[in-house]
């Protein structure tokens, strides 16, 4: 197994076993796992992971993988995600702990109407493209969230 891949496989073990809140934290983990990594090399390794800071029941923001997160799938079976606008600004509420991973899977999306999001923990900021609609914007977002209320 290369270096990168039993790197890969030790962070995903601790970081689904552990409430690791930062990178300084994960590093000296690794430290003692005797896994030399530097922060830069770590913080690389976290993004093409697809590691979050998300909320645990405490409502601290922890480490976690994306993909074993809830995401929309989870909060399609509700009826508590909102869509309001205000030019080209759009504001989703959806459930606490929900933000995060809808704003990743919109921005991973690549919407030609959307430019980007920013995420809270309930609320996320979307950004239209100036020529977008409205419309546009919703037709894109019911990809992902079919049930989004406007």
């Amino acid at each position: 197994m290369s270096n990168k891949k039993y790197r890969f496989q030790i962070i995903k073990e601790l970081i689904t076993t552990e409430e690791i809140s930062s990178q300084d934290e994960l590093l000296k983990k690794l430290m003692d796992l005797e896994i030399n990594v530097t922060q830069a090399t770590l913080s690389r390794d976290l993004r093409e992971l697809k590691v979050s800071k998300l909320p645990n029941t405490n409502g601290n923001y922890i480490y976690k993988l994306t993909e074993t997160e809830p995401t929309h799938q989870t909060i399609t079976h509700t009826n508590q995600v909102t869509l309001n606008f205000s030019n080209n600004l759009g504001v989703i509420k959806t459930k606490p702990g929900y933000a995060t991973s809808l704003a990743f899977e919109i921005d991973n999306s690549n919407f030609k109407s959307i430019i980007g999001t920013i995420a809270g923990d309930d609320t996320l900021l979307i950004i239209m493209k100036e020529e977008s609609t409205r419309d546009e914007v919703i037709k894109d977002l019911k990809t992902i969230v079919p049930n989004i209320n406007k």
